[in-house]
């Protein structure tokens, strides 16, 4: 009978926070480790696509960070010399008005009506302030920003995004993400646009490669035998300390190191789990991203050529947010192309006709006069669309719901006591940005070799 192998530490996922720990575990010499991925590609959610010369990535990424720790490996480590560093150029199109992002410091080209109700509404919530705080996201809108700005734009956008009532969600996720205006601030926007300003506001993105240049970099610092991919975790045995392969092979471990979903990790470890911990993650929710590819031939147009991104909150697309991924960067696209991609929500509670997402994607594009009718065909009749494809991430994002905190704790908690550091962003349930996911990793392998 062949010895079962046995690691110091065993990581779950190659995406950035599995890759991130096994890089630090390589930094401070503990090598007797093992890194298990169930796909045939690294990467996790920070991949990209590249179909006949085009290169899409899975949904939005760039990167920013404000951690000396994260820039310093991002920058001079991974990708010295394939990467730029850009000012964010994103927009709130609503009320057929393009306006600088964020929405609430840049009302200047607005209707004079929606401007108005937009200040009135932020006044009235200033001079409104309570200390308790909001019980729900929706309030917390309001809160801050009065009803005006809630109902023409944050209200409608965040159902779009997370496909889930605001009213049923948690702000605890919120810190820097979203500016909060003074009413000074937004009086100065209400007559020029403001200059741009928020976290991201200046991002680097790699030159070539897509945001999967992150990943790659990652991997060729890391010897070949430390990943294994095509391997499918089949259960966790967290009392004896192994996992078990859908090929029928285990493998032991002193720590692990898990980036599994949440409730697929409480799944694996089956029957020896409490009932209470299997119902706490049976309850924690997330959403699914489709992500709507278009490469085109030829330029984009006037503005949309000089764009990023673009926020839409009104119901006339059934994508929230189109970006241009050959803004971002040249090697994109093949010479004389352009791209596009678009991005649809859906949980649960809020599904979408999957089988329509193309047509529909492409419908709305039209609306937006970004492609005309005839254009919005393929190339062989006579129009500009070369490629077009869906990509599905699920899950996309985690839902904040209003027990979310409280749960995670316990589910945290208890898998900790088992020797299982369950990290980055759908390990530890959190809505983390790139930097984030590479600092979860990074204390994770801290934790499991202290």
């Amino acid at each position: 009978m062949t010895d079962t192998p046995h690691y110091r530490v065993v990581i779950l996922g190659a995406g950035l926070c599995g890759l991130s720990a096994a890089s630090y575990l390589e930094e401070i010499g503990r090598t007797d480790y093992l890194i298990l991925e169930r796909g045939a590609r690294a990467g996790g959610l920070a991949r990209t696509t590249v179909v006949d010369g085009f290169a899409f990535d899975h949904a939005i990424h760039i990167l920013y960070s404000h951690h000396p720790y994260a820039t310093d490996l991002i920058c001079n480590t991974l990708l010295n010399g394939n990467l730029q560093s850009q000012t964010r150029r994103s927009f709130c199109y609503s009320a057929g008005v393009h306006t600088p992002y964020p929405y609430q410091l840049n009302n200047c080209g607005l209707p004079f009506g929606v401007v108005l109700e937009n200040l009135r509404g932020l006044i009235a919530a200033r001079m409104s302030r309570r200390r308790e705080p909001p019980p729900n996201f929706e309030s917390w809108i309001l809160r801050t920003f009065g009803r005006g700005i809630a109902a023409h734009f944050m209200i409608p956008y965040n159902r779009r995004q997370w496909a889930w009532d605001p009213q049923e969600m948690s702000c605890e996720w919120i810190t820097d993400r979203v500016p909060q205006p003074r009413v000074r601030d937004f009086l100065r926007g209400a007559f020029s646009p403001q200059n741009s300003c928020g976290p991201n506001r200046v991002f680097w993105y790699p030159l070539e490669g897509g945001i999967e240049a992150l990943p790659r970099a990652m991997i060729a610092r890391l010897p070949p035998d430390r990943l294994r991919l095509n391997a499918t975790v089949a259960d966790v045995d967290g009392r004896r300390q192994a996992v078990g392969l859908a090929d029928g092979s285990r493998i032991g471990y002193d720590h692990l190191i898990t980036t599994v979903p949440l409730p697929s990790l409480i799944r694996m470890l089956g029957c020896e789990v409490p009932s209470g911990i299997r119902e706490l993650a049976a309850n924690l929710h997330h959403n699914t991203v489709h992500t709507i590819n278009i490469g085109l031939h030829g330029a984009l147009p006037d503005p949309w050529d000089r764009m990023h991104w673009v926020y839409l909150p009104e119901a006339g697309t059934v994508f929230h947010r189109v970006s241009f991924p050959s803004n971002f960067s040249g090697a994109m696209t093949p010479p004389g192309c352009s791209s596009i991609q678009v991005e649809v929500s859906e949980s649960a509670r809020r599904p979408c006709d999957r089988s329509a997402l193309l047509r529909l994607s492409l419908d709305g594009l039209v609306k937006l006069d970004i492609l005309s009718e005839q254009e919005s065909r393929p190339v062989a009749e006579g129009g500009r669309v070369r490629v077009a494809g869906v990509v599905t991430l699920d899950p996309a994002y985690i839902i904040y719901d209003l027990q979310h905190r409280r749960t995670t704790r316990v589910l945290l908690d208890y898998l900790a006591g088992m020797r299982i550091q369950s990290s980055g962003r759908f390990g530890a349930w959190e809505y983390l940005n790139m930097d984030q996911v590479i600092l979860s990793g990074r204390a994770a392998a801290a934790a499991a070799c202290p």
